[in-house]
């Protein structure tokens, strides 16, 4: 267990804890993450990077859009989008939020298009 400014980390609040870990999570952002950061600033879009999700369903997501209630995922080659699809169908059902992929290809080759429905291009 790591120390902030001396106390342990399990005894800061939880707010904080959940701030260090997002910077953490965003200094080890993929080259394809990094891209559409720079994407979405481009557009003016506001996002949040590893938004987490608490309940009723668990999940951090890469991107989330609160102006469009979108979350974007951005996949490597090891992910199985069988079971993403049912995952993502499941979430979006309870948590009533869409969920967008592209992969790691797309984002780098900058041969995608965000969904209409949302109002995002």
């Amino acid at each position: 267990m790591g120390f902030v400014r001396g106390t342990p980390f399990g005894q800061i609040p939880f707010a904080a804890r959940h701030a260090i870990h997002k910077a953490q999570l965003k200094k080890q952002a993929t080259p394809a993450e990094r891209r559409f950061c720079c994407y979405l600033d481009e557009r003016g879009l506001t996002y949040r990077f590893q938004q987490g999700f608490f309940t009723p369903y668990y999940r951090i997501a890469d991107f989330y859009l609160p102006d469009h209630n979108l979350i974007v995922e951005i996949d490597g080659p090891c992910h199985d989008p069988d079971e993403y699809r049912r995952k993502d169908a499941w979430f979006t059902s309870v948590r009533g939020i869409p969920i967008f992929r592209l992969t790691n290809q797309q984002v780098l080759s900058g041969h995608f298009e965000m969904p209409c429905a949302a109002g995002v291009r």
